[in-house]
């Protein structure tokens, strides 16, 4: 299947039908608004048995009214009507459907009987059905989305977000737009009556403007082709999942949350190491690794370079980034003279190398960043805010720290470089308006070297497999 054509219509669309616009409040009622909002109303056709007009557009009472050409259909109507809708839509020559009517396999048998009756519609007209109990698709480059965004949410970005919760996927949204990380495009899927997980991943694996894939799954619908997708997508572009269903407990919710169902979670663990898959854990780690796979470039090599102000940052930074994998190397000759050069004589240069208040924490930074047995940096920011406080009227913290004159986010760095900054939240907020997007700030060095083994570890799959 080319998933590039069949999917595509869902992102750019000719034309829409909202079938089951309504005056009252509600997804019936808010989406027509934000489609003419944003730059869909000469496009979007509303549909309701009982005409009359919304927000300045006129509803038509059926499909065969609609003078323009249509390609995709929103159906916002109660789930007992949804066979009858999908009746009328396949009827009318269309074949790709948003189903946001919720109602179906979630809620027990008798909606489990609405779901298989519309996947028969569904296999009888060739429907292609995102859904039901879900929020659409968002296309930031064109501004097309079927659930209500925050204007900035609307940045163009390169990362794609896939999820079978409408809300969590929503809400990732706008949860990577407070860090600075914009998307390429989003598919909510719901109980995948027709479109699944695996056609996603296909179009996101053909789509242009993604280079990352965001995913978070309850369960799949075909272990076997997932783990062919995954192996293959890997290859090009990296795959960030979070699985729920981890536990007996959380199983069980899945099942009333998009009916679906979790299985084994070793299962899942070990084809997401087989494929080159990126796990994350919790909501927070998912939230991590996008923010450092999205914006950092693939390391050479696992020897991580440590700067900072504290000694016992440094060892905190230490002990995490070896128990995940990475390797505190020597520092070269070349380092250790450039550091020592105008540095007084107490400073030690080692790995980690704690610069205290020397002002040498340009000089290491750039030694390390020029340095090729060095493959990544962690930059583990200490000084009391009180202490730059003294200083911030008269340089930044991209000048103070790392010797430049303009923000480190317009800059590109050879190697991944991550900064965690575990002084005062004003403090940390000044690195994030100087460095982020481009370059993440956490809280902890280990949340940072966490993040950075992973990168590693990708890199190293891809290296066993071109």
């Amino acid at each position: 299947m080319n998933s590039d054509n069949t999917l595509k219509p869902f992102f750019a669309p000719v034309g829409i039908a909202v079938i089951g616009a309504r005056s009252t409040p509600g997804f019936g009622y808010m989406l027509p608004s934000n489609l003419k909002e944003n730059g869909w109303g000469d496009r979007t056709y509303l549909v309701n048995p009982k005409g009359g007009r919304l927000h300045g557009m006129p509803v038509y009472k059926t499909l065969t009214e609609i003078p323009g050409k249509v390609d995709l259909a929103v159906v916002i109507v109660p789930a007992p009507a949804v066979p009858g809708v999908l009746t009328d839509i396949g009827e009318a020559g269309i074949r790709q459907v948003i189903l946001m009517s919720a109602g179906f396999a979630e809620t027990g048998p008798e909606g489990a009987a609405l779901q298989d009756e519309s996947s028969a519609i569904a296999n009888q007209y060739g429907l292609k059905i995102i859904g039901p109990n879900c929020v659409g698709v968002v296309n930031t480059k064109n501004r097309f989305a079927t659930t209500e965004l925050m204007p900035e949410a609307f940045t163009p970005g390169t990362l794609a977000v896939l999820a079978q919760s409408g809300v969590f996927g929503h809400n990732l949204l706008e949860r990577f737009n407070e860090y600075g990380i914009a998307v390429s495009k989003a598919v909510t899927l719901g109980n995948r009556v027709v479109v699944n997980e695996i056609d996603a991943l296909n179009f996101f694996h053909q789509d242009p403007e993604t280079r990352t894939i965001v995913m978070y799954i309850e369960g799949s619908a075909d272990g076997r082709r997932l783990r062919k997708t995954l192996t293959k997508i890997s290859q090009d572009k990296p795959v960030i999942v979070l699985k729920s269903g981890r536990t007996e407990q959380g199983k069980t919710a899945t099942a009333s949350h998009t009916g679906s169902l979790s299985g084994e979670d070793e299962l899942y663990e070990g084809m997401f190491a087989q494929t080159g898959t990126v796990r994350a854990k919790t909501l927070d780690d998912l939230t991590v690794l996008a923010r450092v796979f999205d914006t950092q470039p693939p390391p050479r090599g696992n020897h991580l370079g440590i700067i900072t102000g504290s000694g016992s940052m440094g060892a905190l930074a230490t002990d995490s980034a070896i128990d995940h994998g990475l390797v505190i190397p020597e520092l070269s000759e070349r380092i250790i003279n450039n550091v020592k050069n105008g540095a007084p004589g107490w400073i030690n240069v080692k790995n980690p190398l704690d610069v205290g208040p020397s002002g040498q924490f340009p000089a290491a930074f750039q030694a390390m960043m020029e340095d090729r047995d060095i493959h990544m940096i962690l930059a583990v920011i200490a000084i009391p805010y009180a202490a730059y406080q003294r200083m911030e009227m008269s340089t930044t913290v991209d000048e103070f720290f790392f010797g430049s004159k303009k923000p480190i986010k317009d800059q590109l760095w050879p190697k991944p470089f991550v900064i965690s900054v575990v002084s005062h939240e004003k403090l940390a907020n000044l690195f994030k308006q100087s460095c982020e997007p481009r370059v993440p700030v956490f809280a902890s060095p280990e949340t940072a070297t966490r993040a950075l083994a992973a990168l590693w570890r990708y890199r190293r799959w891809l290296n066993g497999n071109h």
